[in-house]
């Protein structure tokens, strides 16, 4: 299952740098076309969680799987074909839909093979496994690029395809134990579905306050790199400093930090992970009054803040809310958690874009976020359901 996320988060990492400049010089389209129609079939793909949900409980975390893999490769494929805007909506559409089952079936594959006390160190490898993969396969792109030229490419989206299949073919040899009947002790007969998934307070506070903290995770890969260069006017070489210090500091502190937060209530990590973030973005305000020579320092101690906050809160996150699902009956609630994550990714660059012209206004913004999704996590009546 390891080697899955490796070899499909690799092969991601390799291509998803590249994949506005494959549509803007293999299709020979422009950037507002491509982007348009890849944010529009992302946002689209958020009607199949429900889905995605209910087809996890029947086909199993495992059969699902398989089944993104088969899918993305399938949607990324396509990129060979979409030279219009509307064959890249659908590609995305594809991609994304895959995603979107991916995001509801991996938890609960997780927590088949790992009991719930394990599970924040077991998502803390996972995440740990992506954060490293992902930073290796933007460095091979990187090279590929500078090696092939425009033909790189093209080999990057292949290497994104193959990747998706080897993937699945490990999902295929790993033997996951299927679900149970999703019936808590003392609960009715009745499965887990998206209504009971969105009455359950304390679930949906944690996926309200996890989404609200997400839109931190964009400034240091996607505000910074465009704040430090077209607005600050620093040399090109502070983004890319700061992205490396941004997965290397994750990947070196994630384990042995999920060793050190094992016997913490998982309240108290969310907690310390949202006072991290809210330090990084106060930090942030501050960048443009600094001494030239220091703001991008800054920047970097902002995004250590930031990646020591988001290992802390991703995996307890993802524990907690396997923690507060129904038992083997995961899908539902997973389908939503995923949106902790995709929420951010669909409007974050809209956000940053507007942002950049109103930069002291946009900190404002996304600090008042993560103070919002503190005081959620706190003051959630039913907090206590998040301890060990």
């Amino acid at each position: 299952m390891l080697y899955s996320v490796a070899l499909d988060t690799a092969g991601a990492g390799l291509f998803l740098p590249l994949s506005l400049l494959f549509f803007l010089n293999v299709h020979h389209m422009s950037a507002a076309t491509a982007g348009a129609a890849v944010s529009a079939g992302s946002i689209l793909s958020f009607l199949v969680i429900p889905a995605a949900g209910r087809l996890v409980q029947v086909m199993g975390p495992k059969r699902c799987l398989l089944i993104s893999n088969l899918m993305t490769a399938a949607g990324y494929s396509s990129y060979f074909l979409a030279s219009s805007g509307t064959r890249v909506f659908c590609a995305s559409f594809i991609v994304m839909a895959a995603d979107r089952l991916y995001g509801a079936a991996w938890p609960g594959a997780v927590a088949r093979v790992a009991s719930k006390e394990q599970l924040p160190q077991w998502f803390s490898f996972v995440n740990f496994l992506k954060t490293t993969c992902l930073g290796l396969g933007a460095v091979a792109s990187t090279g590929l690029l500078a090696l092939a030229g425009p033909a790189g490419l093209k080999v990057a989206l292949m290497g994104n395809c193959l990747s998706s299949l080897a993937a699945a073919f490990f999902v295929l040899r790993t033997r996951i134990p299927p679900g149970g009947t999703g019936v808590q002790p003392g609960a009715t007969d009745s499965r887990a579905t998206l209504m009971s998934t969105l009455k359950n307070s304390a679930f949906m506070a944690l996926v309200s306050s996890q989404t609200l903290l997400s839109l931190a995770w964009l400034i240091p890969t996607v505000a910074f790199p465009i704040y430090l260069v077209d607005v600050l006017h620093h040399a090109a070489f502070w983004p890319a400093a700061v992205i490396a210090v941004r997965y290397a500091v994750i990947s070196a502190i994630q384990i042995p930090l999920g060793n050190r937060v094992a016997g913490w209530s998982r309240s108290r990590v969310l907690v310390l992970a949202i006072a991290a973030a809210e330090t990084a973005i106060l930090t942030t305000m501050f960048i443009s009054s600094a001494p030239a020579v220091a703001q991008g320092w800054m920047a970097v101690l902002a995004t250590v803040l930031l990646a020591v906050a988001e290992a802390a809160s991703k995996p307890t996150a993802a524990a907690a809310a396997v923690a507060l699902a129904p038992d083997r009956d995961e899908g539902p609630y997973m389908a939503v958690f995923q949106l902790t994550w995709a929420v951010s990714y669909a409007v974050g660059p809209a956000l940053i874009g507007w942002g950049m012209g109103h930069a002291l206004l946009l900190w404002c913004v996304l600090g008042g976020c993560v103070l919002i999704s503190g005081l959620v996590q706190v003051l959630s009546p039913e907090r206590r359901r998040f301890a060990r």
